[in-house]
């Protein structure tokens, strides 16, 4: 139920809302602590979805949040397939002079579901 992670600049470990660093700074403008249940902790999600769309509201649970924790598990599971440590840049969303990894954010599309080659 967290996530710890460690860069060139120190570690973060973030359990259900609580964020600890090493060194503290790097906290330096994160959200504040959520206490439990907090934000979105005791409310029903799909409650919660349609009471947005009402009222345009931005979700508990968004699109954004959503992106964000898939990309941590997917990042997981390829580093465990490779075996070895990876560098992500989360701004580009990709691994830094890897192709071999790279190669694991996508899979062929199967007929009938490929993707447009460019987006309008």
């Amino acid at each position: 139920m967290g996530a710890i992670f460690i860069g060139d600049k120190g570690k973060i470990e973030i359990i259900r809302g609580k964020c600890i660093a090493d060194p503290p700074e790097l906290l330096k403008g994160a959200p504040p602590e959520i206490k439990a249940p907090g934000l979105g902790e005791g409310v029903d999600h799909t409650k919660n979805f349609f009471d947005c769309m009402r009222t345009r509201k931005r979700p508990n649970a968004d699109v954004e949040i959503a992106h964000r924790a898939t990309t941590v598990c997917t990042l997981m599971n390829i580093c465990r397939e490779l075996n070895r440590k990876l560098k992500w840049d989360p701004k580009a969303e990709r691994f830094v002079g890897d192709d071999e990894a790279n190669k694991q954010l996508s899979r062929p599309r199967r007929k009938g579901y490929e993707l447009p080659k460019e987006f309008s």
